[in-house]
C-alpha cells in the first residue's frame, strides 16, 4: 500500500511537470495571452506622457520621418502553432500581426487619437474612438520552424483619405542591425546593416547580405468615431507626425511642417540644413511611394462581387459537395 502511494506521488510529480513544460513552451497560446499582447500596448500609450512625436530624426547625415520608421516585436512559434510539418501554421501568422500593429498605432499616435476624441466630442460627434481592421493579405516566402525566434517588423506604408495601409515583415531574428530610439542601443544583429559610422576600410570588406525574410502582409486601418470616418491624415498630424496643417486632409507636400527636436547619441539633432519644407514633401513622396502597392491591392476588393458567376443564381448554385467540419455548439445567425 506505502509503496502504491509513493509510486502515485511520483507519477502526479511527473505530469505536473510535463504539464509545466507544455504551458511554458505554449505560452502565447494560452486563453486572455492573445488579448493580454493586444491591450498592453494600448493601457501603456494612457500612461505615456501625451505629447506630440518629432517629426524626424537626424541619423547619418539624414532626416528621415518618424511616422515611416518600423516597430519590431520578437517572438517565437509555439508547438500549438505548428502544421503537420511542424512549421509554423500559415493561420497562427495573423495573431502576431494583431500584436504587432498594436504596439505600432499605440506608440505612433496615442497622442493624436486623444486629441481628435477630444475635438470630435466638441462637434458634437459621439461614440468611442476605434481602429478597425478593413482586410489583410498575407504572402510567404520561407518556413518558420518549430520553437524557432523571428521579429515581426511594422511600418506605416501610406495612406489615404479613408485607410491607412501598414507593411509587416516576419523576418530571422538578428538579419539587421537595430537602433533603438528611446534607449540608443544598438542590437546584435550579425547578417545586414550597420549602426553607427562606418569607414570606407571598413565598407569595402562588408559583403552585404539580404536579410531573411519569412513573410510579408499588408494590413489596412479605417479610424472610426462611433459611426463617423476619420482621416489618418488627421491622426497622424494630431501626433506630431506631419507637423502642422492649416487644414484636415490636406497633403503633407502642400503644408509646411514646423521642426522639433530629434534625439541624441548617434541621432544629432536637426540643423538647418534641411528645413520642414523638405521633410514634409519627403513624406509625401514616401507616401506616394506606397501608393503603388495600395492601389494594386486595392483591386482586389472587386472579387466580392465575384462569389456567382455569370451562370449562377444567388437562391440555387450548384456545388461539388457539403462537408462537414467542426461547427461545435455556435450560433448560426440569419
Amino acid at each position: 500500500m506505502i509503496e502504491w502511494s509513493s509510486h502515485s506521488i511520483q507519477s502526479i510529480h511527473i505530469w505536473k511537470f510535463l504539464i509545466a513544460i507544455f504551458l511554458a513552451a505554449n505560452l502565447k497560446n494560452l486563453p486572455l495571452v492573445f488579448h493580454y499582447r493586444i491591450f498592453r500596448p494600448i493601457i501603456q500609450s494612457f500612461f505615456r506622457r501625451k505629447t506630440s512625436h518629432q517629426l524626424s530624426i537626424r541619423y547619418q547625415d539624414k532626416d528621415l520621418p518618424l511616422v515611416f520608421l518600423p516597430c519590431i516585436t520578437t517572438t517565437y512559434t509555439s508547438l500549438l502553432e505548428a502544421d503537420y510539418n511542424l512549421h509554423k501554421s500559415n493561420s497562427t501568422y495573423f495573431t502576431d500581426l494583431d500584436a504587432s500593429r498594436s504596439h505600432l498605432l499605440s506608440y505612433l499616435c496615442h497622442r493624436g487619437v486623444f486629441v481628435v476624441d477630444q475635438e470630435l466630442v466638441a462637434e458634437g460627434n459621439r461614440g468611442i474612438m476605434a481602429a478597425i481592421i478593413g482586410s489583410v493579405t498575407t504572402s510567404f516566402k520561407k518556413e518558420i520552424r518549430i520553437f524557432q525566434q523571428y521579429e515581426v517588423w511594422s511600418r506605416i506604408l501610406t495612406w489615404d483619405r479613408k485607410w491607412l495601409y501598414i507593411v509587416t515583415h516576419f523576418l530571422q531574428k538578428g538579419s539587421v542591425k537595430q537602433i533603438d530610439l528611446d534607449t540608443h542601443k544598438i542590437s546584435m544583429g550579425n547578417t545586414f546593416g550597420n549602426c553607427g559610422v562606418t569607414t570606407k576600410s571598413q565598407k569595402s570588406k562588408e559583403k552585404p547580405v539580404q536579410p531573411v525574410v519569412f513573410a510579408t502582409s499588408v494590413s489596412k486601418y479605417v479610424f472610426k468615431k462611433g459611426r463617423l470616418t476619420v482621416a489618418p491624415e488627421r491622426l497622424l498630424r494630431a501626433s506630431g507626425l506631419l507637423g502642422k496643417g492649416d487644414k484636415t486632409g490636406e497633403s503633407p507636400a502642400q503644408c509646411q511642417d514646423h521642426g522639433m527636436e530629434s534625439t541624441e547619441a548617434i541621432m544629432d539633432k536637426k540643423t538647418d540644413d534641411v528645413s520642414d519644407l523638405e521633410i514634409g514633401q519627403a513624406i509625401e513622396k514616401e507616401r506616394l511611394r506606397g501608393m503603388k502597392y495600395a492601389k494594386a491591392w486595392a483591386e482586389l476588393d472587386t472579387l466580392h462581387e465575384e462569389l456567382l458567376r455569370e451562370h449562377e443564381i444567388s437562391d440555387c448554385v450548384p456545388i461539388i459537395g457539403s462537408f462537414s467540419d467542426i461547427a461545435g455548439y455556435g450560433i448560426s445567425y440569419h
